[in-house]
C-alpha cells in the first residue's frame, strides 16, 4: 500500500497549515500572557514574523 504522503505535501495541505497556525497562534499567546517579553523576541522564539504576534496580541487586547 502506497503511502499518501507521496502525493500531498504538508506546505500545500489546507488543514495541515491550518493546524500549524493554530500552534503558532497558542505559542505567541502563551508567550505574550506569562513573559514580558518585546514582539521582536517573541516572534525569533515562536518562529514567526513580528506582524503576527502584533495580530495575536491586537486579538487578545480585543477580548
Amino acid at each position: 500500500m502506497d503511502s499518501i504522503a507521496e502525493y500531498i505535501k504538508e506546505e500545500r495541505d489546507v488543514l495541515y497549515l491550518r493546524g500549524q497556525e493554530r500552534a503558532q497562534t497558542k505559542c505567541v499567546t502563551n508567550l505574550l500572557q506569562k513573559l514580558n517579553l518585546p514582539f521582536e523576541q517573541i516572534a525569533e522564539v515562536a518562529g514567526v514574523t513580528v506582524d503576527f504576534v502584533k495580530s495575536v496580541h491586537r486579538q487578545l487586547t480585543e477580548k
